[in-house]
């Protein structure tokens, strides 16, 4: 099978990320062309990580991009494109516009990652989407808010799960001590870890206000703060409010990393505190390498974390019954093992690399059987 996959996002996030694991899965079975936005971050770290074919096309800022999707439409036919893999929801104007145009009619599937909070039933709209075949989501929830507001009688909407990967390495007690070092903790902190981009969304205050309580109960909770600044100076903004509170020496900031999963292991909890998360990678991520999960109870999280069986849940955007959950695991280390325990198993059976793409590639084989 022939496969192009299409992303034309100038950033490296998640979505684009998964892109990049999409084209290196399916080119073990399969022929894989990438369309990118040239000199994007994503072509960029194509270009350092991947041999894979790279066709570049420009970002039309017409709605309605005819000349780009022309071109498109003669890379399809010009490759013999089979199928079209899309993820942004941007482009999916010029993606259902060169199948219109194409000769060969590729098979168009687009899995879609970001909520969904309208209906799409104009015009435009019910043009775009006649033209897909499968549309996957990433949660149940987004499935059905799919299926409520996109009106295309004969597109296949289904979940597939995100897959995640096993950690490299389990760290021994030692390794995990002398990690915990460099970072300048202690053996006998109780750490909460959360593994984001900085902004207001994400929560980054409702962990630093949670501390400011534990430390008013005299409860020796400390806080690992990992990710980027999406806004200069938001960092700055969380240390002022960590010093107005009077937690600011109970908590470690540290940049992205690349591999999340290692640092994740000297932490006692991983806390996911978006307002609302779609999905939240980090908690299968934080699952498989054995790690207590804690998360808002709004968006897809709650199909990956049943509460007090696979981790805990906290009212969304509620810093009081944040630090409620991980008080309880701070008094409770029985608890916590056993929710990390459970925790594991599930991620291992319902959230694996291997499985998810897997599945994915079975999906684009049906697809251009029918």
């Amino acid at each position: 099978m022939n496969i192009l996959e299409l992303c034309l996002s100038s950033g490296l996030g998640g979505l684009e990320l998964y892109v990049y694991r999409a084209s290196e899965a399916l080119k073990k079975n399969h022929n894989v062309t990438t369309a990118l936005l040239k000199d994007s971050k994503l072509d960029t770290y194509y270009k350092k990580h991947s041999t894979i074919n790279r066709i570049y096309i420009n970002r039309s800022k017409n709605p309605v991009p005819i000349i780009n999707a022309r071109k498109l439409a003669k890379i399809i036919d010009d490759n013999k494109i089979d199928l079209v893999h899309m993820h942004w929801g941007k482009d999916l104007a010029i993606a259902a516009l060169a199948k219109f145009f194409s000769k060969s009619k590729p098979k168009l599937v687009y899995t879609r990652q970001m909520m969904i909070t309208r209906y799409k039933n104009d015009i435009y709209h019910r043009f775009l989407y006649k033209q897909l075949d499968y549309l996957l989501t990433i949660t149940k929830q987004l499935e059905t808010l799919c299926k409520a507001f996109i009106p295309a009688k004969n597109l296949h909407i289904r979940t597939l799960y995100y897959g995640v990967t096993k950690p490299k390495k389990l760290l021994s007690n030692a390794e995990i001590q002398e990690l915990r070092t460099t970072k300048k903790f202690v053996a006998s902190d109780f750490i909460i870890g959360l593994f984001g981009r900085l902004e207001d969304g994400k929560g980054q205050h409702l962990l630093i206000k949670a501390l400011a309580i534990a430390k008013n109960n005299n409860e020796n909770i400390k806080a690992l703060i990992v990710g980027h600044e999406m806004t200069a100076g938001y960092r700055d903004t969380l240390l002022a409010l960590a010093k107005s509170l009077d937690v600011v020496d109970q908590i470690v900031f540290n940049d992205f990393v690349d591999n999340p999963q290692e640092l994740m292991q000297i932490c006692d909890c991983i806390c996911l505190t978006t307002y609302e998360e779609t999905f939240g990678l980090v908690l299968p991520e934080a699952m498989r390498a054995g790690i207590t999960v804690i998360g808002s109870n709004s968006g897809g999280v709650p199909e990956i974390i049943d509460h007090h069986k696979t981790g805990l849940l906290f009212e969304s955007r509620d810093e009081q019954n944040l630090y409620q959950q991980i008080s309880l695991l701070y008094n409770n280390p029985e608890l916590k093992s056993a929710l990390a325990k459970q925790g594991k198993e599930k991620a291992d059976d319902m959230f694996d690399y291997d499985l998810h793409f897997n599945s994915l590639d079975k999906i684009f084989t049906e697809a251009v059987k029918q």
